[in-house]
């Protein structure tokens, strides 16, 4: 029998103890052109959430309020880019199909907090369902 190579890793924490800290919207740093962006065939068939979940390490140069500021900022400048992304989808009565309506309504923004350290988490690269991101409050 083959000898495993593969660590054995503590089992992931079930209960990340998050606190959120500040939840708010993002607009775009700059005016947007109001548009609206029909849905593919292929946009309408593949639906699926794209959730972002971020872990750093904490820096006495960088305290959480100052990263959480630059992220906020660079979600702003990047909106005017991806202008959709701070839209709606809506149905056009004439078509009868789904748009995005590019109306610069803005992206949800949470700034939370976990008193664990990085290593104590475990395997970030593997989902964890610790790390749903279906926030309730």
């Amino acid at each position: 029998m083959g000898s495993s190579c593969q660590e054995a890793r503590p089992p992931p924490l079930q209960d990340l103890k998050v606190s959120i800290q500040k939840t708010s919207m993002v607009f775009p740093s700059k005016k947007t052109e109001k548009k609206s962006l029909f849905l593919s065939n292929i946009d309408k068939v593949l639906t699926f959430d794209v959730e972002r979940l971020q872990f750093f390490n904490s820096n006495k140069e960088y305290p959480p309020e100052i990263v959480a500021k630059k992220f906020k900022n660079a979600l702003e400048d990047a909106l005017v880019a991806y202008d959709f992304l701070a839209g709606r989808l809506k149905l056009n009565s004439q078509t009868n199909r789904l748009e995005i309506d590019c109306n610069a309504e803005g992206a949800g923004f949470v700034v939370a907090s976990s008193d664990y350290e990085l290593d104590q988490i475990g395997d970030l690269d593997y989902p964890n369902l610790a790390f749903g991101l279906g926030f309730s409050g």
